[in-house]
């Protein structure tokens, strides 16, 4: 196994591709599957350069929570949390599941990130061949609605194995609105929105945006008219995709720190956010006026791109999220959904390149926490 990390690692620093699924999006499953996405995993893109500090609108002079809270202690009872596990006291903090599932696992011991206890997710290629579409999932909601939220947890990948074809999803929505992860699906402004945070088969991370403001991947200029420039034949509305440039890809069998902050746009206006930290460095953050970059069909390219059909890079808008104050950012979902189509083609790319790949799809959790203000990892 450690041979087989380091090289990884050293596939990444010479920058080899780890899959070449670019091309247009797959059909969303259609034998009563799971309605997670069914979207193209576009693979082997660029990746991002730390940049500001990422402070959001709600700024902030106390410093982050875990600043305040060493080794977490007392962290889920600070009022600017919404939710919190260590994984600790089992399953009781989720809406769901409420018990072990085929997939998900409570366990404690060594490998925990802190403390004993962590959250382990497997897939294998025996569940696969079973059942096409699985989704290992747990979900819980918070309390109340908000325009500001931080997510912060620790993932590790103990195997060489690909990633899944959508990792974890934040939801966004009024009281009643449920319907995030559908896939082709352009969600009402008034009812809710949602992004995936992913990870490709160069272990490097991308956010996956549905929103009403969202664009097509048919034409070019992200628009539905047929006969356009660069029309793809048909319509289609999978997730936009924000993939940051200069990533290095994860370490595999390692614990690491991820944190998301999302904030909602003031209706009418277009400022609202995203950005992503990998052990307290900024790695990407997409918001009114930065970066530079390029659209093309559904695809932001941050610093522009080589197509010939892609315009020189202009700053980025920022996202027009909602139409209505009453959506707000509701629940999380500590996902990992695949399709055996995916697995089997990111299997073989991966030992294209002479890795082993293991048999299970395996990913750890552990320290979660939802918050209204910037959390940072465990100090």
């Amino acid at each position: 196994m450690r041979t087989t990390t380091l090289l990884l690692a050293f596939l990444h620093i010479l920058g080899v591709s780890a899959c070449g699924d670019d091309g247009p999006p797959g059909d969303a499953p259609a034998d009563g599957g799971p309605t997670r996405d069914g979207g193209a995993d576009r693979d082997g893109g660029a990746g991002p350069d730390a940049g500001s500090d990422g402070g959001g609108r709600d700024g902030g002079p106390r410093g982050p929570l875990a600043a305040r809270h060493p080794g977490d202690e007392g962290i889920g009872a600070d009022p600017a949390v919404l939710f919190h596990d260590d994984f600790e006291t089992g399953w009781g903090r989720w809406d769901r599941p409420t018990a072990d599932t085929p997939y998900l696992h409570m366990e404690s011991g060594a490998l925990a990130a802190a403390g004993e206890g962590y959250l382990r997710s497997t897939v294998t290629r025996d569940h696969l061949a079973a059942q096409q579409y699985i989704s290992a999932a747990s979900r819980v909601a918070f309390d109340r609605r908000v325009d500001t939220v931080y997510w912060r947890f620790y993932a590790r990948f103990p195997n060489v194995a690909p990633n899944p074809h959508h990792w974890v999803r934040m939801a966004a929505g009024d009281e009643a609105w449920e319907a995030s992860g559908r896939a082709n699906t352009v969600p009402p402004g008034d009812e809710g929105f949602w992004f995936d945070f992913d990870a490709n088969n160069d272990d490097v991370f991308d956010f996956y945006v549905y929103w009403h403001a969202m664009r097509s991947g048919r034409c070019n200029d992200g628009s539905t008219t047929p006969g356009c420039a660069g029309d793809q034949g048909t319509t289609y509305h999978y997730g936009n995709v924000f993939r940051p440039k200069g990533q290095v890809g994860f370490p595999r069998d390692q614990w690491f720190c991820i944190e998301m902050r999302a904030e909602a746009n003031t209706v009418g206006t277009s400022d609202g956010s995203l950005a992503f930290w990998i052990d307290d460095e900024l790695v990407g953050e997409y918001g009114p006026g930065r970066p530079e970059g390029t659209w093309l069909r559904d695809v932001f390219h941050e610093d522009g791109c080589s197509f010939s059909a892609c315009g020189e890079p202009q700053p980025f808008e920022g996202f027009d999220f909602r139409t209505d104050d009453a959506v707000g950012f509701k629940a999380i979902h500590l996902d990992a959904y695949y399709e055996r189509a995916t697995t089997d083609r990111r299997t073989a790319a991966l030992e294209e390149r002479g890795l082993t790949v293991s048999d299970e799809q395996t990913i750890l959790y552990d320290d979660v926490v939802v918050a209204t203000e910037r959390i940072g990892c465990r100090r």
